[in-house]
């Protein structure tokens, strides 16, 4: 893999020390933006990587709806290589998939319309699922004129990955390779296919925090890598600037899901554009102050995490030079930072039994100085079984059936006592999904108090069951 230029300090580049000290400052004390891992680009090179153990920069990480943006940029390669246009029908494309009578609205859906999120589409088309995702997609029909309502809608994207695949003959992850992934010294990624193995384009994209960033400077540079036009200029062009308004027809400056929809990326205050996925997964790029940032996250609150971008990140850039001793802090900081894991204080009781409310059932055994949690619940999804270190992680494997996919998850667990108190916690290293838990021994059993990333906050009265 390419590596990069780093500068030397980040005044070489123009930012300041103080800034990004500030920056991290601002983000300890907002515990509900769990970063995972955090590059900061200017003037084509690295200006510092933040990788919140257990979590780092080269691990493939969940993107969410930040494959769109990569979605977006095989479309571009289509239209460049003139095996699609911008407004070729979806119907016409995908004939086999359409319904007996389709509306005129329907018929009138381009290219176009789809990557900007304006293809008038029902809302309820992103709720399909079956054999046939693109025949039931389109079978849902327009409520809105195409191009003149904007409405977010992932099955949309995933007709677009359909288009593609349909004039290429190959998937969207494997069209890429070549034209993109390679030569930005991105590793082959994984992305989830529907069950009629179209690659699902909104979603579904492994991608380190690194291969984000190898993108996003490939965007600040409008396409350009290497000295080469890597990502069609037309497409660049088209994906980062408004298609179609988002705001509702209300001018809200401080909205950040209101300044505008490209082709699958968003406009964003400052003068920038991004593409992000669910749970925190950013690539923010500002042509203005030639930089680009690539974020890997766990958080329910993205507004707070772009909120940081915006009063701390970015303006390190406009800020006097720090001094040497503050570029020395920043050198310090950046080596130590973590999630810390639950402490013991040697407080712990034997808890080891089985514990129910009606709808969970929790079965702890001490096994020496290891816990092992088993958890039951009607959702087979929710069901797991992990060993916990005390406090320090144990690394737990387990198999996920995704679709028609099966999945290796990998999650880091451990737990630690604290005045009489249970604290567990539990961390998979490729996703944002984190649990933290705090169980305390009640005459009744265990009193739960949980709360996690993508986990229902739960408080409960675990009671003590007959083994």
């Amino acid at each position: 893999m390419e590596q990069w230029t780093k500068a030397n300090t980040p005044e070489d580049v123009g930012i300041s020390s103080r800034g990004l000290l500030n920056y991290l400052d601002a983000v300890a004390k907002t515990p509900e933006v769990e970063h995972h891992a955090i590059m900061v680009l200017r003037h084509g090179k690295l200006v510092a990587t933040m990788n919140f153990a257990p979590y780092d920069n080269e691990t493939p990480h969940m993107l969410f709806s930040l494959s769109k943006s990569f979605t977006s940029a095989a479309a571009g390669f289509a239209v460049a290589e003139g095996l699609l246009h911008w407004d070729d029908k979806v119907l016409d494309i995908l004939s086999d998939k359409a319904p007996e009578n389709p509306s005129e609205w329907l018929k009138a859906v381009t290219l176009s319309h789809l990557l900007m999120m304006g293809s008038g589409l029902d809302p309820k088309s992103d709720e399909v699922d079956g054999e046939d995702w693109a025949k039931a997609i389109l079978a849902c029909e327009c409520i809105h004129e195409p191009g003149t309502h904007f409405h977010y809608n992932s099955h949309g994207t995933y007709l677009v990955s359909c288009m593609v695949q349909r004039v290429t003959g190959m998937t969207v992850r494997d069209y890429l390779m070549p034209r993109l992934f390679k030569p930005l010294g991105i590793p082959q990624p994984a992305w989830d296919c529907c069950p009629a193995g179209v690659n699902v384009g909104g979603w579904g994209l492994m991608l380190s925090c690194d291969s984000i960033a190898r993108f996003g400077q490939c965007l600040l540079q409008k396409g350009m890598w290497e000295g080469k036009q890597l990502l069609p200029l037309e497409w660049y062009e088209k994906a980062t600037v408004k298609q179609i308004d988002n705001s509702g027809g209300t001018e809200q400056p401080d909205n950040e899901w209101a300044q505008g929809y490209g082709y699958q990326f968003w406009r964003t205050r400052g003068n920038r554009f991004r593409g992000d996925g669910a749970f925190g997964q950013i690539c923010m790029v500002s042509p203005d102050l030639d930089m680009a940032v690539a974020i890997t996250c766990g958080t329910m609150d993205m507004g707070k995490e772009m909120q940081l971008l915006h009063e701390y990140l970015f303006p390190a850039a406009t800020m006097e030079p720090g001094t040497p001793e503050e570029q020395q802090a920043l050198a310090r900081r950046l080596t130590d930072l973590q999630h810390p894991w639950p402490e013991d204080d040697g407080s712990g009781v034997d808890v080891s039994g089985v514990y129910g409310d009606g709808e969970t059932t929790l079965t702890i055994r001490q096994e020496g100085d290891r816990l092992r949690i088993v958890q039951k619940a009607k959702d087979p999804n929710e069901c797991s079984d992990a060993l916990y270190g005390k406090g320090q992680p144990v690394e737990n494997t387990v198999s996920l059936q995704l679709m028609d996919e099966e999945k290796q998850i990998h999650t880091l667990c451990a737990y630690g006592w604290n005045r009489g108190m249970l604290h567990i916690a539990n961390r998979q290293v490729t996703a944002p999904f984190a649990l933290k838990a705090t169980l305390t021994p009640v005459a009744e059993g265990l009193e739960l108090d949980m709360t996690g990333i993508a986990y229902p906050s739960e408080k409960a009265v675990l009671k003590k069951q007959p083994e």
